[in-house]
């Protein structure tokens, strides 16, 4: 299962588009802090946090790109292995020919794992890149399995629904949400954690970039929809909260015994939400 008690941070700061050598360092001095600070075992960054969300063309993106095994991530390896810290980092990946918008999820032993981004609107970076083949994801990780969703896939619920039923019991968010996206900090986190019963944690980030202007928020939520934890609106900052991700093992809720129980993984009905899985029409709705 991994260890039940788990001090995670979220990094929020103005990644600068195209400057690897720069968003690197800050990735680097803001992980420090988050160990130093609040000895974090696991620090969470904004989404594209290593090269930057608002590509004009994919030749820009491309230029920009990242690969598993190069320099950028061997770096982030050895900071991992020098402080013994995790780290949630996206960046654009490239692979073969293919780009993706991808989250590295990089561990003080060496181990490496990705999530690529399978919602993607039609906005900056994820108009060129790939779609992932998974609906969120899990990491299995020291810490046991952690979920996995970026940005805009927090507006599906079963993008998060998926990796809770999978025993996560810690979902993170990388995410660039800039202004308008306020119901995404005042709602969907909260949401998400308390619906799936786990603690979320997500990373936004701040600044301005191709025309867009970043609201911050970044938040980690308990598994009441409780926030323990908010950035505010403009300042690069870590905030970090210790969970004990045991208390996300029992999704019953009982109230008082025999007149008000609640079994909220139990009380599904996945016998009748087959209509999800059906082909729908162009506009998105069922036939």
């Amino acid at each position: 299962m991994g260890m039940d008690q788990l001090t995670v941070a979220s990094a929020q700061f103005d990644p600068h588009l195209f400057d690897l050598a720069y968003n690197l360092e800050k990735i680097e001095t803001l992980t420090r802090q988050a160990v130093k600070e609040h000895g974090a075992q696991l620090v969470v960054f904004p989404e594209a946090a290593i090269t930057g969300y608002c590509f004009r063309s994919r030749d820009e993106a491309a230029g920009a790109a990242v690969t598993k095994g190069g320099p950028e991530i061997l770096r982030l390896q050895t900071l991992c292995e020098g402080e013994s810290v995790s780290i949630a980092v996206g960046a654009v990946e490239m692979v073969g020919e293919s780009l993706y918008n991808t989250v590295f999820f990089l561990e003080p032993d060496g181990r490496v794992q990705t999530y690529r981004k399978s919602h993607l609107p039609y906005l900056g970076l994820d108009r060129f890149v790939t779609p992932g083949e998974s609906s969120g994801g899990v990491f299995d990780t020291r810490f046991g399995k952690i979920g996995i969703i970026v940005c805009y896939e927090l507006r599906f619920p079963e993008a998060a629904r998926i990796p809770a039923l999978q025993g996560a019991r810690l979902i993170i968010q990388p995410t660039n949400q800039p202004e308008g996206g306020d119901s995404h900090a005042d709602f969907f986190t909260r949401a998400r954690a308390c619906e799936n019963r786990v603690f979320f944690a997500s990373c936004n980030r701040v600044g301005c970039e191709g025309g867009f202007t970043f609201i911050g928020r970044s938040q980690i939520v308990d598994f009441n929809g409780v926030v323990l934890a908010e950035c505010g609106r403009t300042e690069e900052t870590v905030i970090a909260q210790t969970l004990d991700l045991s208390l996300c093992e029992d999704k019953d809720i009982i109230g008082t015994p025999g007149e008000r129980e609640l079994y909220l993984y139990r009380d599904r009905r996945w016998d009748l939400y087959g209509p999800l899985a059906a082909t729908p029409d162009k506009k998105g709705f069922l036939p």
